[in-house]
């Protein structure tokens, strides 16, 4: 599955019991249009080495593309009701359009020196 959209929360890390890092984040998923327009909440989990940079870059707000997984967690709540959560296992996440490329292109064109550059006119 693929899911596309500006994240609802920063992102957020734990460790499961077993030591292995989790990074968490919202993405919002529209349904329907007009006046039967909705908007549910999918959430987003990224397992190790990678989870551990995300917060960095995944503040609220920021646009992203994800693909992974789809999978529905049960669980039961503080209240003892069996709850349901949409989920997607992160496979690969792309800053696409985000700030931190258009920062990255930034600092690659900064690199450019004088030196790069003939002094001569060329006519």
């Amino acid at each position: 599955m693929i899911f596309s959209g500006n994240l609802g929360n920063d992102c957020i890390t734990r460790s499961t019991t077993n030591g292995k890092l989790i990074a968490t984040f919202s993405l919002p998923v529209t349904q329907g249009y007009g006046e039967s327009k909705k908007i549910s909440w999918v959430e987003c989990r990224m397992f190790g080495a990678k989870a551990e940079k995300l917060p960095i870059y995944l503040k609220k707000g920021t646009k992203v593309t994800v693909s992974g997984q789809l999978l529905i967690d049960k669980w039961t709540g503080n209240d003892g009701k069996e709850k349901t959560t949409v989920v997607v296992l992160v496979n690969d996440i792309d800053f696409t359009g985000s700030s931190i490329r258009q920062e990255n292109q930034l600092h690659q064109a900064s690199k450019v020196t004088a030196e790069q550059f003939d002094e001569e006119i060329p006519f």
